[in-house]
């Protein structure tokens, strides 16, 4: 199992309310988030998303002339994207220094394997706003998923349905006294990256028809097409300045429709064109 909890049983209960009064706020409550953490994201940052080839590497947040911004890994599997903003908006929401000392959100530390506190409380924090304990508990009850059966097979479905990490859903179960401490500790030492064994091949044999374990590759910068074009049009950059920006999102003018392409290029501009040569 991964290192001892810091939290003390105030500072939990505390976080515990913060989640839900943000998903009162928001008008989440009774509702499983999933993708829509993303929202909540660009109601409080500018949301960057870029696939960086690298496994460990998740997120980060931070403030930069008055304006706040949040990446998100798009080549990490979907689940934890969806974990690293949650964790993301404890930071934006409860801990503003965070912003002004950005750091990069690792997998490590989103497997909670950090004394910091405050990263603690983000990664629990995550975990209330993903897997809300009303809904957890009604949705033990209406799969019939008893304490003493409990399987790795219902963990994953759980983890799948919620969209979180394995060890997340794990963490969950054992937060709300469904599993004790021995049976979270087996299944936290179950492989979760390995596609050939533990968590991932359990995943294949029960045909899963979910999207959670997929790296998206997305490139999205908020506004940042939107901008580009109003820019353009306005004579404030080049025509190749703009290829250049709306490459970063696999766009270009042509598939935007700024600018036409050749093969819907007026004809009487073209024979203006050529009258013009002669």
């Amino acid at each position: 199992m991964s290192r001892i909890q810091h939290l003390s049983e105030k500072e939990i209960n505390e976080i515990e309310m913060k989640a839900k009064k943000k998903l009162g706020e928001k008008f989440k409550v009774n509702r499983i988030l999933r993708d829509e953490v993303f929202e909540l994201v660009q109601q409080e940052a500018t949301l960057l998303k870029y696939p960086i080839h690298d496994n460990e590497l998740c997120a980060f947040v931070c403030l930069k002339e008055n304006r706040t911004f949040v990446y998100i890994n798009t080549f990490i599997p979907r689940e934890k994207q969806v974990f690293a903003a949650a964790h993301e908006l404890y930071h934006i929401w409860y801990d503003k220094d965070r912003l002004l000392e950005p750091e990069l959100l690792h997998n490590d530390v989103m497997d909670n394997e950090t004394e910091n506190i405050n990263e603690q409380k983000a990664n629990r924090f995550a975990a209330l706003l993903l897997v809300p304990t009303d809904v957890l508990h009604s949705e033990l009850m209406s799969r019939a998923i008893q304490k003493d059966t409990l399987s790795i097979e219902d963990v994953i479905v759980l983890m799948a349905f919620f969209y979180v990490p394995f060890k997340t859903m794990v963490r969950r179960l054992n937060e709300i006294d469904f599993i004790d401490q021995k049976k979270t500790s087996e299944f936290l030492s179950v492989p979760d990256r390995d596609p050939q064994a533990g968590v991932m091949l359990v995943r294949k044999r029960l045909q899963l028809n979910d999207s959670s374990q997929e790296r998206t590759n997305e490139i999205f910068f908020e506004k940042l097409a939107e901008n580009a074009i109003e820019a353009f049009d306005k004579k404030l950059i080049s025509e190749r300045k703009l290829r250049s920006i709306l490459s970063l999102m696999n766009q270009s003018p042509e598939s935007l429709q700024v600018i036409k392409g050749a093969d819907e290029v007026d004809l009487d501009i073209l024979l203006e064109d050529y009258d013009g040569n002669e």
